[in-house]
């Protein structure tokens, strides 16, 4: 792939081709006759009638000397720019954006800013430079895969996988908004086939082509067969089921909502793939399905009848990530037979819109159904970073009739509440029999026991003291005589029995 000359470069070309004619020019004047030379020239013959012609006389007088031409100094001629090389360009990108980084973590604020100003210029000027910034950036994804030599360290490969993803990202932006006011899509659909084209090459560019495609508007009705390639190579095992799913759900997304499908006609090409052996092209029609209301009872009805639960489960984690909140919820809820205890399902709902999994538990808790689903409602709130899940956690530990419930409260408790507050919490649950003589409870109570650790000895000391005074299975004791161990002067060993 050839460089392509920047601007500067053109004017050097110019540039160069005018100082070669301007010689052409000088040298005609030394070879032609000098201006006042006498020129002698033959009347053509006039025609017989005619009368003679007077005689041409030119008028050889010398004129006016002329001024001398100007003298041109060529070592005070500025040399141009060179071309810019994509390939350099993008190794200073790395360097700059590892500097950042440094910079960052030394708290050096400013200085970072001014240099994130330099990658940004930097970056705006390879782009105006490369029309075909995303081709560069993609086959460079491609030599990294079959690295010539020792490969990159991972926070260099990473920084470099970053910086391609920002060029390549951004002129899919630039070529998708051209093709919107232009209504020509012949580069922006050029560039989309070039990364289907390359995705299957490696773990990095399928992974890079994911990236840049997968929930972006670029991929249209004249990709399909492509995307239905990937996932043929799917079913193979010749290609991530993930990033294939995606790219097929993505397209169905963009052909409904240009136009080029109706949603119902998207429906019925996903009741037609349920019957396809493969996992990718299932997992994308259930995900159509789940999303047209018209479908849904009929999706819902197919997947508790085949009892998948390997298939229910990534059903469940894709309609967290993409369905709307109350639909995800309803199919969760359909589904939970199948599902099990999934943290990172209800984790992703509740980080999406956590007043409706609060309603949804207090719905749930006001009618006394379906407690596992209750207590998956409670972690999706209460087990998210900021801690404000703690009022349903401590609604669940005051009111919930489930221990399930109560115990998924006091997991929250031990992360997110002062530590007072959690070992009260504990020290509640076990004063309930349910709970104080079931082995598998207390099993759990010693896990939320385990967040205390790095927070308050004196709580622990409390708290394991009385759990070894309980009927607690081998395996249990043996994990609590480790944290305390590990929490305790003297590893526990002079708790008084029985203590509170």
């Amino acid at each position: 792939m050839h460089e392509r000359e920047s601007l500067g470069s053109n004017r050097t070309a110019i540039l160069l081709v005018g100082c070669l004619a301007g010689g052409i020019i000088f040298a005609a004047l030394w070879t032609w006759p000098p201006a006042h030379a006498e020129v002698v020239t033959t009347a053509p013959s006039p025609p017989p009638s005619a009368h003679p012609a007077a005689p041409v006389v030119l008028d050889t007088a010398s004129p006016q000397p002329r001024p001398p031409l100007p003298r041109v100094d060529a070592t005070k001629v500025e040399p141009q720019a060179a071309p810019m090389v994509f390939a350099e360009c993008v190794e200073r990108l790395c360097s700059m954006s590892l500097r950042i980084a440094e910079l960052a973590q030394d708290d050096e604020i400013d200085e970072a800013r001014a240099l994130d100003a330099e990658v940004r210029t930097l970056a705006d000027e390879v782009l105006s430079a490369f029309a075909d910034a995303a081709e560069r950036s993609m086959s460079m994804v491609t030599e990294m895969a079959d690295p010539q030599g020792q490969p990159e360290s991972p926070p260099a490969q990473n920084t470099r996988l970053a910086v391609l993803q920002v060029l390549a990202q951004s002129d899919l932006v630039r070529r998708h908004m051209v093709a919107e006011q232009s209504n020509d899509r012949s580069r922006i659909d050029a560039l989309v086939q070039f990364l289907l084209d390359s995705m299957p090459i490696s773990t990095l560019t399928a992974q890079m082509g994911d990236r840049l495609l997968h929930q972006r508007p670029y991929l249209r009705a004249t990709h399909e067969q492509s995307v239905l390639h990937l996932l043929q190579m799917a079913g193979r095992d010749e290609f991530p089921r993930e990033i294939a799913t995606n790219l097929l759900l993505t397209l169905w997304d963009n052909l409904k909502a240009t136009g080029e499908r109706s949603a119902t006609e998207l429906s019925q090409l996903a009741m037609m793939r349920l019957d396809s052996s493969d996992p990718s092209q299932i997992l994308a029609a259930c995900r159509q399905l789940l999303g047209d209301a018209s479908y849904r009872g009929v999706a819902l009805a197919w997947l508790r009848e085949r009892k998948d639960r390997t298939l229910a489960g990534d059903i469940a984690d894709l309609a967290a990530q993409e369905l709307p909140v109350e639909d995800a919820l309803e199919v969760l809820r359909e589904l939970s037979p199948l599902l099990g205890h999934r943290r990172g399902t209800y984790l992703a709902l509740g980080a999406r819109d956590p007043d409706v999994i609060v309603d949804a538990y207090r719905e749930h808790l006001a009618t006394d159904n379906q407690p596992e689903i209750r207590r998956e409602l409670v972690m999706g709130v209460g087990m998210l970073p900021n801690g404000s899940g703690l009022d349903l956690a401590k609604l669940a530990l005051n009111y919930d009739p489930s221990p399930l419930v109560r115990i998924q409260a006091v997991f929250v408790y031990s992360v997110h509440a002062p530590p007072e507050a959690a070992e009260q919490s504990i020290s509640q649950l076990l004063d309930d029999p349910a709970i104080a003589n079931d082995q598998t409870h207390l099993a759990a109570i010693v896990m939320a026991l385990e967040n205390l650790e790095h927070r308050d000895a004196n709580s622990i000391a409390r708290l394991g003291a009385r759990l070894q005074s309980m009927s607690l299975s081998e395996i249990t004791r043996e994990n609590l005589t480790q944290l305390l161990a590990r929490a305790l002067p003297g590893g526990g060993h002079n708790l008084p029995s029985g203590g509170r």
